[in-house]
């Protein structure tokens, strides 16, 4: 035996009234002109939601310590995340600003990314080469050097009295040391 298949309809009405059908054509004109309008927005926005979620990939990316020392080694690797975070900038800027919440939100987006540029800039920058950098191989180095400078300078001949008083036990214990 077959169920019997019948078609049952309720009104639905969400939270509105129906509209009561108008005759005129521009009431006409202005309906499917605004239900274009909010298709158009809708489109969009789902474009500008996709370059954010590839921006969070990307984010993630760089967050990861080993992305940062690639980027710090590799003139290419810096290259090709540059490369990727401005083809979401192009992708975005394709994006017309029809609405000014659709403005608002590329350009929210865009300052995203460009702050995500800054950040690669200032990772890749933050490269320390030490024989480029300074001449001396480690820190102790360096200040043993500028306390030697400065107890030359100010001490003279009674350096290890200088030292003592001015500089601390450390310079004389260098002082000590030294034959």
């Amino acid at each position: 035996m077959k169920p019997s298949s019948t078609t049952v309809t309720y009104p639905y009405h969400h939270g509105h009234t129906p509209q009561q059908p108008t005759n005129s054509p521009s009431s006409a004109a202005v309906s499917i002109q605004s239900a274009y309008r909010a298709h158009r927005i809708r489109v969009l926005y789902r474009k500008i939601a996709a370059i954010d979620a590839e921006a969070d990939r990307l984010q993630r990316l760089i967050q990861r310590q080993d992305t940062v020392d690639a980027v710090r080694a590799n003139h290419l690797e810096k290259l090709r995340m540059n490369e990727a975070l401005m083809a979401l900038l192009l992708r975005l800027d394709s994006v017309p600003g029809i609405d000014p919440t659709v403005r608002d939100t590329r350009r929210k987006v865009t300052r995203r990314i460009v702050g995500l540029q800054e950040i690669l800039d200032s990772v890749s920058e933050a490269q320390i080469d030490e024989s480029s950098w300074w001449p001396m191989k480690n820190w102790d180095e360096v200040l043993a050097d500028m306390e030697e400078s400065i107890c030359l300078e100010n001490g003279g001949d009674e350096m290890e009295r200088f030292c003592a008083q001015n500089l601390g036990f450390r310079c004389l214990q260098r002082f000590l040391r030294e034959p």
